[in-house]
């Protein structure tokens, strides 16, 4: 049951979660020649996997932390009293969740093969959409990637020691 701090319920959060597990399965199906799709040449169908399984990770942990995990804190972290399992669950689903973004990021910043970006800008009753170099999109998804690795440390850092603190008996990690 979710506590006074959350506006989810649990049925809430059980659809919202199954609603992004179902929004990923049909990319991972099509990464894996499951669904027959036309892509662009040079997309390799493990990215289409990873994209998916984003999804479908998010997915699982809305619906670890709010019906499992006995909904979350206005912090976004479990309560006390919530199961190890869901803790550990929790994190390893994070941790799942921004490596993904990170192989991918990585993928179109310094993978083989051409790339085509765009950029565009809108603001109410205004809208302009360019072409962008190669060079100019491989830098920012570069910087996204490093970014996401240093993310992907912290989270790891950070979530471990919270999950070790909360087999010990100790406060949350806060």
């Amino acid at each position: 049951m979710p506590d006074s701090n959350s506006n989810l319920t649990t049925r809430g959060a059980i659809v919202i979660g199954v609603f992004a597990i179902l929004c990923g399965v049909f990319p991972v199906l099509a990464g894996l020649g499951v669904i027959h799709v036309h892509a662009e040449p040079g997309t390799r169908p493990w990215v289409a996997v990873a994209a998916g399984s984003m999804f479908i990770l998010a997915g699982l942990a809305i619906i670890n932390n709010y019906a499992l995990g006995h909904a979350s804190t206005t912090d976004g972290t479990l309560p006390d009293g919530a199961p190890l399992i869901a803790r550990v669950v929790q994190y390893v689903l994070g941790l799942g969740i921004v490596g993904l973004m990170f192989s991918v990021f990585a993928w179109v910043a310094f993978g083989s093969g051409e790339r085509h970006f765009s950029s565009s800008i809108s603001i109410p009753f205004w809208s302009r959409s360019s072409h962008s170099s190669e060079r100019s999109g491989r830098i920012a998804f570069g910087i996204a990637a490093g970014c996401m690795g240093l993310f992907f440390v912290f989270a790891a850092v950070s979530g471990a020691r919270r999950v070790w603190r909360s087999t010990r008996g100790g406060a949350e990690g806060k």
